[in-house]
């Protein structure tokens, strides 16, 4: 059986895009949970702060639905979803989350 991360590898070796869209919606995600500790860890709060992780959170979740479009949309993608069988759509979000989450 294939863990997450052996199907990311699989894909991503495959379909450059998908490797790029992937990269940028991990770095979005990163960027947006060191914010948000630090904002937690330092407990700063207000309109400033809060409009900020808004923003960061709205920028992950775009870079997130085009990586889920193009992974629906890209013939090659679709075509190693069917090899790897277990998901046909692998989450990064998943996997990301589960190492980097932290309370709001």
């Amino acid at each position: 059986m294939n863990t997450e991360k052996e199907r990311l590898d699989f894909k991503t070796s495959f379909c450059s895009k998908y490797e790029e869209l992937l990269v940028e919606c991990q770095n979005a995600l990163e960027v947006w949970a060191k914010r948000r500790e630090e904002a937690w860890q330092m407990g700063w709060h207000g309109k400033e702060i809060g409009g900020e992780l808004v923003r960061l959170q709205a920028t992950f979740a775009k870079s997130y639905a085009v990586l889920q479009k193009h992974t629906r949309e890209c013939p090659l993608c679709e075509f190693v979803s069917k090899i790897a069988k277990d998901d046909p759509s692998p989450s990064p979000y998943v996997t990301v989350m589960h190492h980097h989450s932290r309370p709001a």
